[in-house]
């Protein structure tokens, strides 16, 4: 399963996972947490994007379980 943490824009974090338990906590627990994607294969659901408060970066990376942000390279 992979988790990824990331740097979005002025403010924001996105998160993505396809860990079903964190995504489950996450919907419970982090109600300012919104969800920018729902990702599907074949008809179930297989991954999660979150749009994260940069204020709340630290439990951020305690629960996607990440060491380091990756910065957003887009252009």
């Amino acid at each position: 399963m992979s988790n990824k943490l990331w740097k979005y824009d002025t403010g924001w974090l996105c998160g993505y996972t396809e860990d079903r338990d964190l995504i489950r906590r996450i919907k419970r627990y982090k109600r300012d947490w919104s969800i920018m994607a729902d990702y599907f294969r074949n008809g179930r659901l297989t991954g999660v994007q979150f749009k994260i408060p940069i204020e709340q970066r630290r439990p951020a990376e305690r629960m996607f379980n990440v060491a380091n942000i990756e910065e957003n390279k887009a252009v």
